[in-house]
């Protein structure tokens, strides 16, 4: 898990999940765009299709995604609408990505009136190609994790388990997969990494951001305060009634709250500094102490579902692109993604372990994938016995020159 995968100048931070997305994208149209030169078609086209699908594809995954986890994680959020549109850490879901970029190329197509089956046919292969990018910025980002992939049993307080193959993986404290695990008891943590409410009931792990901040950002603020406190006091030494002095009371008061506010922020860490330190019990616990604490706190083994996933979608891609060029009909390729997808989806869903199984016994992606194959189903039906083996818009362009 890496979250983060290097910081820009300024203390930005560029997510690894974006930049998989990024690099996904971008590597997909290129694809898309090849396939389309060597087809004859318009590969500016493609590229403005690809746009409007980037654009659609991940307003679709965020709302199925939102709709899918309202409840959980976005009907308490004291900003809804922040909430719902911070994807900086992932929360999107391909086949709601999938149903909004197919909608906007059905409309796009018919504006235009180009060929639809054959601009999905070229964009398919692509659209598998992207998702196997995405799962990999899923693996970092630590969502989408997979069952427990163990072996023994916990025997008292002896636990016994252990990974039941070599690629199974552990998502460190923090994760979602940790955070789970220790909701589920399959793991257990230090008294100092527990926050506790008033009536001292066990409530949560502390959260991992606030052991990972910076001592710049951890600090920062009460330093501020504290200089423009000292700043304020050697004023009103010198003049109390000063432009200056007030200016500064003014700051004071405004680097307070910012500092109050960043107290509370962190609060569940500096709680956990009021323990007795292990090493020395004479002395509080110091950050450093809850940080190696957290290192050693991992979750238990799990199946790296986002490897299963990308691998699967690879090659499916490689499977449909093979099939586009050796294709007798137009709109064959995008059914055969319609026809198969489903079934890998829902195999994987068997051993994910983040999404509930609240549709009639199965999980949302599952109830869409049986959906999405007795679609595919009716649609090559209609495909090979009412539609004409080669589209009548799929026409040569005449693309202009440029220069």
């Amino acid at each position: 898990m890496h979250p983060e995968l290097f910081t820009l100048f300024g203390g930005l931070s560029v997510k690894t999940y974006g930049f998989c997305m990024m690099v996904g994208f971008l590597t997909a149209v290129w694809f898309a765009m090849r396939r389309a030169t060597r087809v004859k078609a318009n590969a500016d086209r493609v590229l403005d299709i690809s746009f409007l699908c980037l654009l659609f594809g991940v307003g679709g995954a965020r709302i199925f995604y939102v709709i899918h986890y309202w409840n959980p994680q976005f009907a308490t959020a004291q900003n809804k609408l922040l909430a719902i549109v911070d994807i900086t850490g992932g929360g999107l879901e391909f086949l709601g990505g999938f149903l909004g970029a197919v909608v906007a190329v059905t409309v796009y197509c018919a504006w235009t009136k180009v060929s639809l089956r054959l601009y999905l046919d070229i964009l398919a292969p692509s659209c598998l190609w992207g998702l196997a990018f995405g799962r990999l910025g899923c693996f970092f980002n630590g969502c989408c994790f997979g069952g427990l992939c163990v072996v023994g049993a916990a025997s008292g307080d002896a636990h016994t388990k252990h990974a039941a193959h070599q690629w199974a993986v552990q998502f460190p404290f923090g994760s979602s997969a940790h955070a789970r695990h220790w909701e589920d008891r399959e793991i257990t943590l230090p008294a100092e990494l527990i926050l506790t409410n008033e009536n001292l009931y066990l409530t949560a792990p502390i959260p991992a951001d606030q052991l990972a901040m910076s001592v710049e950002k951890r600090e920062g603020p009460l330093r501020e305060y504290e200089t423009a406190l000292t700043a304020l006091k050697k004023a009103k030494e010198e003049d109390a009634e000063s432009d200056r002095t007030k200016k500064l009371t003014l700051e004071v008061k405004r680097l307070r709250d910012i500092a109050l506010a960043h107290q509370r922020k962190i609060g569940a860490s500096l709680r956990a500094q009021q323990f007795p330190s292990r090493v020395a019990p004479t002395r509080k616990t110091s950050l450093t102490e809850l940080q190696d604490l957290a290192s050693t706190s991992r979750s238990s083994a799990v199946h790296p579902t986002q490897l299963y996933s990308a691998i699967q979608a690879l090659l499916l891609s490689f499977v449909l692109s093979a099939v586009f060029y050796r294709r007798k009909r137009h709109g064959v390729v995008i059914g055969l993604l319609i026809l198969m997808y489903p079934i890998q989806r829902t195999i994987l869903e068997l051993i994910r372990a983040d999404n509930p199984h609240d549709v009639a016994g199965l999980t949302v992606s599952q109830g869409v994938s049986v959906a999405l194959f007795i679609a595919a189903i009716g649609y090559f039906l209609v495909l090979y016995k009412v539609m004409p083996e080669r589209s009548p818009y799929a026409v040569k362009e005449v693309i202009p020159e440029k220069g």
